[in-house]
């Protein structure tokens, strides 16, 4: 797979996970030994458990459940248009740590099984 590839597969994946993810923005509510929840925000009656973190000590959950919270879908399509403008090539003034940068998020995006297809 070629970096134009990466790029895009990497942005055309965060698009699918985050459009079938709870809509919405997220927030994280911690209920002592209860564990950390991550909500959508919304009406009561539409509030949704988007992820539920319980299982380390409470410093842990609660930094887990916070990070979750703000990677919800509009920031991840966000991500996803921007790895699409930078393997489009649309701009060709981008600064060359730009395009690295992009390839460096969809790399790690895509994970480790990604990583023998390069080679």
């Amino acid at each position: 797979m070629n970096e134009t590839e990466e790029l895009r597969t990497a942005a055309k994946l965060m698009r699918e996970w985050a459009l079938a993810a709870t809509g919405g923005r997220w927030h994280h509510m911690c209920m002592g030994s209860e564990g950390c929840a991550v909500l959508n925000d919304g009406h009561l009656r539409e509030r949704r458990h988007v992820a539920f973190s319980g299982r380390k000590e409470w410093k842990a959950d609660h930094a887990d459940a916070e990070y979750v919270a703000r990677m919800p879908p509009p920031v991840a399509l966000a991500v996803a248009d921007l790895l699409d403008e930078v393997a489009a090539d649309r701009h060709p003034e981008l600064p060359a740590w730009v395009e690295c940068a992009a390839l460096t998020v969809a790399r790690a995006y895509l994970g480790p099984s990604n990583e023998s297809e390069r080679r």
